[in-house]
């Protein structure tokens, strides 16, 4: 009942200062470079310029990243005239669809469609710095095959001279920089998602510093369970970020996070073991990845190492993510990707630790743009247990983004 009190308490305080803030600024701020951005991953991590409006002809108008609603001129000096800011939302509306069919010894199922998410929320920017955002998530059940409907974001952010602040049901800072470079959540969720060596979401907080253009850092406090778990526990996730930027194009990040273990809590799946030091340890993430952004591919890959799972000291797995993205014209990308989850030998219980994910995967496709709001990518998917035992998922995946 603590995190809920604390979450909602800090979100309503940043509010209210948010609410404090909306009179109308002037000032003066470096003209930002215009960068070349890869496809966002996420909706809530989508970018948030707008368009300059400056006037016709205008041809130094400059944009502000991360302030739309500002119009902005560019003047000799190299600083920007900043008119007054009005308030304004944003509806947030994107649907991931799949048709597609599955290959087996058995021969070909057909898996008919499947509506694999749909994101529904509204984002409000109350003045240059504060902006609220409220995001459903409609999806699937695995195993029941019934849609439910999450909140998935919920928070508040303050940005401003390289800091940023969230608090509330926010999207994690675990691997957002590999969801940003392999850009096709849409086709194929990351690594570290679809295996499950993180969240994309929780009930928390966190603050990132741009220290340098080249150099950054994050930390979080979070529920640790993600947004379809919003519980009353006494776990707590702590989290630290790095981001490096060596030389152009060219992104490192290293990121790791510790959940804490509730020694009230009875385990259901170990809770039959005899050794409790073993069932009572701090579960931990670590999680390391580069990236290469050219003009025309990128490529990237994230290596992912969990500890003690379900809190059993030897139940680690580790996951290697690698992909490259071809950029054949502003409409057409070709895309290829490989994964593999491993889990070790648990020596302290005397099994085999199987972690759900373990085999390999290798995705091939095409990516194409029919316009700003859809995008639609034929691709195959090929897969191989630990075993050896095969099978191949041919599907079309649709985005819609209003």
């Amino acid at each position: 009942m603590k995190k809920i009190i604390f979450a909602f308490t800090l979100a309503a305080a940043l509010m209210g200062t948010a609410a404090m803030a909306q009179q109308p600024q002037q000032g003066h701020h470096d003209c930002p470079h215009h960068q070349q951005k890869v496809d966002q991953p996420r909706p809530e991590m989508a970018p948030q310029t707008a368009p300059c409006q400056g006037q016709p002809g205008d041809k130094e108008c400059c944009h502000q990243q991360g302030q739309p609603g500002h119009h902005q001129h560019c003047h000799h000096d190299g600083h920007c005239s900043q008119d007054a800011f009005r308030p304004h939302g944003q509806a947030i509306v994107t649907l991931f669809e799949h048709l597609g069919a599955t290959n087996t010894a058995d021969g070909w199922t057909q898996n008919g469609f499947q509506m694999e998410r749909a994101y529904l929320g509204y984002k409000y920017m109350f003045d240059p710095h504060w902006t609220a955002t409220i995001i459903f998530d409609a999806a699937e059940a695995a195993t029941t095959g019934i849609e439910h409907v999450f909140v998935k974001n919920a928070f508040v952010q303050y940005k401003e001279h390289g800091l940023t602040v969230a608090a509330g049901i926010i999207p994690t800072s675990h691997a957002w920089l590999s969801e940003k470079y392999w850009g096709l959540r849409y086709v194929a969720r990351s690594m570290f998602d679809l295996y499950g060596f993180g969240q994309v979401a929780d009930l928390g907080f966190n603050v990132k510093y741009d220290f340098t253009p080249w150099l950054s850092a994050d930390v979080s406090m979070l529920n640790g369970e993600g947004f379809r778990k919003i519980q009353l526990d006494n776990h707590y996730l702590y989290a630290l970020g790095l981001d490096i930027r060596p030389f152009e194009h060219f992104d490192i990040r290293v990121y790791g996070d510790i959940l804490t273990h509730d020694t009230n809590a009875v385990n259901v799946s170990r809770d039959n073991l005899a050794d409790t030091a073993v069932n009572q340890v701090a579960r931990k993430n670590l999680h390391f990845f580069v990236g290469y952004d050219h003009r025309y591919f990128r490529i990237g890959a994230e290596y992912n190492m969990r500890f003690a799972h379900d809190f059993v000291q030897g139940n680690n797995a580790t996951g290697l993510s690698v992909y490259a993205v071809g950029k054949i014209n502003p409409k057409l990308n070709l895309f290829c990707r490989y994964d593999r989850g491993v889990s070790s030998d648990n020596d302290l219980l005397g099994t085999v630790f199987q972690y759900a994910n373990d085999g390999q995967n290798v995705y091939a496709g095409v990516d194409f743009h029919v316009n700003k709001m859809v995008a639609v990518s034929p691709a195959i998917q090929y897969h191989i247990t630990p075993n050896n035992t095969t099978s191949l998922y041919a599907y079309l995946s649709c985005k819609v983004n209003l």
